[in-house]
């Protein structure tokens, strides 16, 4: 009789321990894919700097097509007269189902005098920034507007038969 009872005990032990084992291993898969979907994806945007080719730029002695050569294309150019470069990076974090956040932003703004020459660099990051609130107007056209209906069953009538070139009827 104790035979039988040793047996089913160590049945159920090894029952218990697989049981143990695999709710173990459910809750570590849960935990890391809880992880990893929590973890914000990062998004680097815009220019690469690297101090070594801004450090060749000099204050007084560098023209547009040095600095062209030596940093690349602008990321922007001034729009009134066209005498300063903007090199600007973006570092752009997404959490979730949050709506992305710049986190961080550099821009080096490398400004030129009359003849083309850099008189000033100057460098911005995201506290420098101002927020522009933008307003949105809508402007409504001139005609009539249409409901569905309107719109469905307002070309009955006005098709010609044979001519493919004649215009609709009214």
């Amino acid at each position: 009789m104790t035979g039988i009872i040793t047996d089913k005990k160590n049945a159920f032990t090894k029952y218990l321990s697989k049981s143990l084992r695999l709710s173990a291993l459910t809750i570590a898969t849960s935990l890391t894919v809880g992880q990893i979907s929590c973890a914000p994806i990062v998004s680097n945007v815009g220019y690469v700097f690297d101090e070594e080719t801004l450090n060749q730029v000099t204050v007084g002695s560098s023209s547009k097509e040095m600095v062209r050569s030596i940093m690349g294309s602008p990321s922007t150019i001034a729009s009134v007269d066209g005498a300063s470069y903007y090199y600007i990076s973006s570092r752009i974090e997404t959490n979730s189902y949050k709506k992305p956040e710049v986190t961080d932003r550099k821009i080096v703004a490398v400004y030129f005098d009359d003849n083309d020459i850099v008189s000033d660099i100057g460098g911005y990051g995201l506290e420098d920034g101002n927020i522009v609130a933008f307003v949105e107007r809508i402007t409504t056209t001139r005609g009539k507007e249409l409901s569905l209906l309107a719109q469905l069953f307002g070309n009955l009538g006005r098709f010609n038969s044979g001519n493919p070139n004649a215009l609709p009827s009214n």
